[in-house]
């Protein structure tokens, strides 16, 4: 059995973190989101994107479907304020579905096939915990490209989230 409340932590700690990196990208001259860098990603944007696409691969496995994507560098939007307000909306999304998810459908094992063709199995639990070590390992990547430019990230750590919210 798993706690449902410590999932929905690392949810909440993965949006308010999200949220903290999106400030700072709004802030950054105009050709700094899209330029070209030796990142995974290749640059801002694409970071960004790529964190949405995959959310949407993982809550389409999660709900029973399959996913249309054919690239990881996918982008949804060019647009940042769309990029960001869709985001949101998969984060709402995403805690919505696993708040009404009871303790089985924690424990039942997802079948999923990953964009790139790979095929295994997962529990819902753990496909959760990955989406947050999916979005903290991407955000490490976009704060090596805020250095490049450089503009210091933010604190992302799980202490800072805690004491924003004690602050309100």
């Amino acid at each position: 059995m798993h706690d449902k409340d410590y999932l929905l932590s690392l949810l909440d700690y993965t949006v308010w973190a999200n949220e903290e990196y999106f400030k700072q990208i709004r802030d950054l001259p105009p050709g700094e989101v899209t330029k070209q860098r030796p990142s995974l990603m290749n640059n801002i944007l694409i970071s960004v994107n790529h964190m949405l696409v995959i959310e949407k691969v993982w809550l389409s496995h999660m709900k029973g479907g399959k996913h249309s994507f054919d690239k990881l560098q996918t982008i949804l939007h060019e647009n940042l304020d769309d990029l960001m307000a869709a985001k949101k909306e998969m984060d709402v999304e995403t805690r919505s579905y696993v708040s009404n998810l009871s303790e089985d459908e924690l424990e039942e094992v997802v079948d999923y096939e990953l964009i790139g063709g790979n095929k295994g199995s997962l529990p819902r639990y753990l496909i959760i915990t990955h989406l947050a070590m999916h979005g903290a390992f991407h955000r490490g990547f976009i704060g090596d490209m805020f250095g490049q430019i450089p503009v210091l990230p933010g604190g992302q750590d799980i202490p800072v989230w805690e004491r924003a919210l004690r602050q309100g």
